[in-house]
């Protein structure tokens, strides 16, 4: 079988002197959506009306956290040397994220917001799951629409033609970017089903951690030597990814028998 994806230019829409890429578009969709599954599955899970306030308070911190702590970390995993020639670059947050430098960010940030705010962070976590896996959709189908994640060389179906470095339209390569969409829309799809019984807090959580660092840690094998630094043969990526499923499987372990998620008309 041949790839099926055609190349296709990343598009914009020019508004007066500046253009909005749809790259940003489909993020800013993702940061709404995924706020906004997150706050409805707070109320759920917590039996709290005013959950969704707190949650609408703690998207902002997460913004933020996503991308100072992303550019931050992709320079410091990605490009040190560079960032040790030019300091100045840390103040452009625009010029390269890392998923996993902003994950390191708001994971504590959320401690220390539901620490504040003195409420228990185990179902909000599980409706920030939920949201993260809605959002995270739209955030890589930006990547997608920017042909942001080329990765090696492939006859895949799903493969994108054009998309390789040189941008030669006859050949085609894995969208690492694509994939991820996929699988955060998949687990979405799945955690919507299993919302149907009620399960212990802290739940969702540990399965989208313990779904995540595996898939992650496979797709970075895909990814271009040129493109990405290797330590020990392995991505940064890679070694997140391997503190991120141990994460989860030590958070499901934690809570698998705490209390049930209150029970919701709202499905």
């Amino acid at each position: 079988m041949h790839p099926l994806i055609p190349y296709f230019e990343p598009f914009s829409f020019p508004i007066g002197p500046v253009s909005i890429h749809g790259f940003g578009i489909l993020v800013a969709i993702g940061f709404l959506v995924g706020g906004m599954v997150s706050q409805r599955m707070a109320v759920r899970f917590t039996g709290d009306p005013t959950a969704s306030e707190r949650v609408n308070r703690l998207v902002g911190w997460l913004i933020v956290g996503t991308f100072v702590g992303g550019h931050i970390g992709h320079l410091a995993m990605y490009e040190p040397k560079a960032l040790l020639e030019e300091p100045g670059r840390i103040f452009r947050v625009w010029e390269g994220l890392s998923s996993y430098g902003g994950f390191s960010v708001c994971v504590p940030l959320c401690v220390y917001f539901f620490w504040r705010e003195q409420k228990n962070p185990w179902p909000y976590l599980d409706a920030l799951a939920h949201g993260f896996a809605i959002g995270w959709f739209f955030g890589r189908m930006g990547c997608f629409a920017a042909h942001d994640h080329a990765g090696t060389q492939t006859n895949f179906w799903l493969g994108v033609y054009g998309m390789c470095p040189g941008n030669n339209p006859t050949i085609a390569c894995h969208d690492l970017g694509l994939y991820e969409a996929l699988w955060s829309g998949s687990m979405f799809l799945l955690f919507t089903l299993m919302t149907r019984k009620p399960r212990p807090a802290g739940f969702y959580v540990a399965w989208i951690a313990m779904a995540y660092g595996p898939f992650r840690f496979v797709l970075d094998f895909f990814r271009t030597a040129p493109v990405d630094v290797r330590y020990g043969g392995l991505t940064p990526a890679q070694y997140g990814s391997i503190i991120v499923t141990l994460l989860g499987v030590w958070m499901l372990a934690r809570r698998w028998n705490a209390p049930l998620a209150p029970r919701s008309e709202e499905h």
